[in-house]
């Protein structure tokens, strides 16, 4: 399949662009785990015009603006607020009953939370930091994943296969095993609010929202 294959390109670019701005960074006296950040933040620029390209191809770049757009104030209340905030809510309580799962299993998970920057950092890495993670990153994943992955699999397949595979594809790529679940369960619940809706704004508005969270409570 044409999106599968186009998903392992994009992983294989985004990872060999990791590791080469990695390299750059760490060759300039940048910390390790900022530089690891960092790289991982700017792999993302490269991904999204390679989404938009694989867009292109399959001939739904047309269809792009139509899932970004915003009719009315009510419309616009509801999509970037109303629903991002019960998606968070929802995805916050079965991420709970995950993290019981998890470690009534496996064990406390150990999840890495040195980025190389804290509260007391200079501005500038502080709002790298925030800027990549809680902007670029929810952007670039929700533009390849419930933008063109989703819509690639559901012409072939159906809505709930595509909600499902564009879901573990999206966990899969978070690599650490605790991430990879809790990844998958944000993933299901972005596509099957990007299927009932039409837009792609919820899902970006709550993966930053979710992000944001994230970086305050696990990493600062």
């Amino acid at each position: 399949m044409v999106s599968l294959a186009f998903c392992v390109v994009w992983f294989g670019v985004t990872s060999i662009a990791i590791i080469l701005i990695f390299v750059v960074l760490a060759l300039l006296g940048i910390s390790e785990s900022f530089s690891m950040h960092l790289s991982i933040s700017f792999s993302y620029l490269i991904a999204i015009p390679l989404t938009l390209l694989f867009m292109q191809v399959e001939k739904q770049l047309p269809d792009l603006p139509g899932k970004l757009s915003i009719d009315s104030p009510k419309q616009a209340l509801v999509l970037l607020l109303a629903i991002p905030l019960l998606v968070t809510i929802v995805d916050f309580v079965v991420v709970i009953v995950y993290g019981i799962g998890y470690e009534f299993i496996f064990g406390i998970p150990e999840v890495p939370t040195d980025i190389g920057v804290d509260w007391g950092s200079g501005p500038v890495a502080l709002g790298l930091v925030i800027i990549s993670t809680v902007i670029i990153a929810p952007i670039a994943e929700e533009l390849m994943f419930r933008g063109y992955l989703l819509d690639s699999i559901r012409k072939m397949h159906g809505d709930w296969f595509a909600v499902v595979i564009s879901a573990l594809l999206f966990g899969i790529v978070h690599f650490e095993p605790y991430t990879i679940g809790m990844a998958a369960i944000g993933g299901l619940i972005y596509g099957y609010v990007r299927v009932k809706t039409g837009s792609l704004w919820p899902s970006i508005i709550g993966h930053m929202i979710w992000n944001g969270i994230a970086l305050i409570v696990t990493y600062l």
